[in-house]
């Protein structure tokens, strides 16, 4: 497997803004933004992250000649695995997942004993409240990009998105109508926005619905339309992820024999699955089940493999080392792992380990 590239990602976005608001980096920037953020010096830098859209899908949905694809600047790499948990937080922070932990949507700790899907603060796979309550961030606290711009300097910061306390914005709308009211203000100021689309819609409906298309392109109309009331503002949309259309591997039902040999349930994703065996299961039984029914579909790492290839970031701590077990399974084809029937299904999913998924634009619309 390549590396995953975290000197030209989402993460390096995140530490040019940090510089541009001359707070200390935390990793290397972008070269090419720095450039364009120092020689125009705007009131207004603004971040929209389209959850989903990433290359694949931005081509997929739009022409060259829209509005868009004609402000793409180039490439670059999300984080792993590339899915919301990570790549949002990478973003809002600037760290790697490494660094401020949150590495997927099931995540175990030992410390009570149970695998826990974060963003419903739920036991996997139940209705349960989990012992653990991890959305009081008392685990894997991080201070985001938004945080610092407020607190050390004498500019200002907005998080506009449906998670936000100050400024809550549950439709593409009202993200945009927002951006244009603050960008007004005076002042210079950093405002972040992100919308849940395509990645709903794609997920329910697939990757070349029609629903899927329509949005997309309303998401483009409606970003020309805004650039033109803009002044003195800097626009980089991004995604936090592509997706790909996918099929399922039910553990329980599909390949009960491998299922049998799990102390517990999956963690992580079902594209980027953490393996933990039973006290009495020998590896080289796992190991070998895993070449007859799944090979040809997935990379098979141990823990030691992970850090080596330095996937999540180059920190090693025990959150990473309990949530990943004894194996990572890593999604190289279109298809997903489900550990039961409790698991979600989808038509198009991510968190694995191909370019569609990992690759995504960053459009640049000036509005000097």
């Amino acid at each position: 497997m390549e590396v995953i590239n975290y000197k030209n990602s989402i993460v390096n976005i995140s530490n040019s803004i940090l510089k541009y608001f001359n707070i200390l980096p935390y990793h290397e920037t972008l070269k090419d933004i720095d450039k364009l953020l120092t020689a125009k010096k705007y009131q207004n830098v603004v971040v929209l992250l389209c959850d989903g859209l990433g290359s694949k899908n931005l081509k997929d949905c739009l022409s060259n000649k829209d509005f868009l694809r004609k402000k793409k600047v180039k490439d670059i790499m999300s984080v792993f695995p590339p899915t919301t948990t990570s790549a949002t937080t990478s973003f809002l922070t600037g760290l790697t997942p490494s660094e401020h932990h949150w590495y997927g949507w099931d995540m175990y700790f030992q410390d009570s004993n149970e695998t826990i899907s974060l963003f419903l603060n739920k036991v996997k796979g139940t209705k349960k409240k989990p012992n653990l309550d991890v959305l009081k961030r008392d685990y894997m606290q991080y201070e985001t990009i938004i945080d610092l711009i407020n607190k050390k300097t004498n500019k200002k910061a907005y998080y506009l998105s449906p998670f936000s306390i100050e400024n809550p914005c549950d439709t593409l709308e009202s993200v945009l109508e927002n951006i244009l009211k603050l960008s007004k203000e005076k002042g210079q100021k950093f405002i972040y926005g992100y919308i849940e689309n395509p990645d709903k819609l794609m997920h329910h409906y697939g990757i070349y619905s029609k629903k899927v298309q329509q949005e997309v392109k309303k998401i483009n109309d409606k970003l020309e339309i805004l650039s033109q009331k803009l002044k003195d503002t800097v626009i980089f949309v991004i995604a936090d992820h592509g997706l790909i259309s996918t099929k399922y591997i039910n553990l329980k039902k599909d390949i009960p024999s491998l299922y049998d040999m799990l102390l517990r349930p999956t963690a992580i994703e079902s594209r980027a699955c953490g393996i933990k065996l039973k006290d009495n299961v020998k590896k080289e039984d796992f190991e070998k089940l895993f070449n007859t029914y799944l090979q040809d579909k997935f990379t098979l790492l141990t823990y030691e493999q992970v850090l080596k290839l330095q996937l999540f970031g180059d920190k090693e701590n025990s959150y990473l080392k309990d949530t990943i077990g004894d194996y990572l399974l890593v999604a190289t084809s279109n298809f997903s792992i489900n550990y039961d029937d409790t698991s979600p299904t989808f038509k198009a999913n991510h968190a694995g380990y191909t370019k569609d998924e990992l690759l995504v634009p960053l459009i640049v619309i000036d509005c000097k």
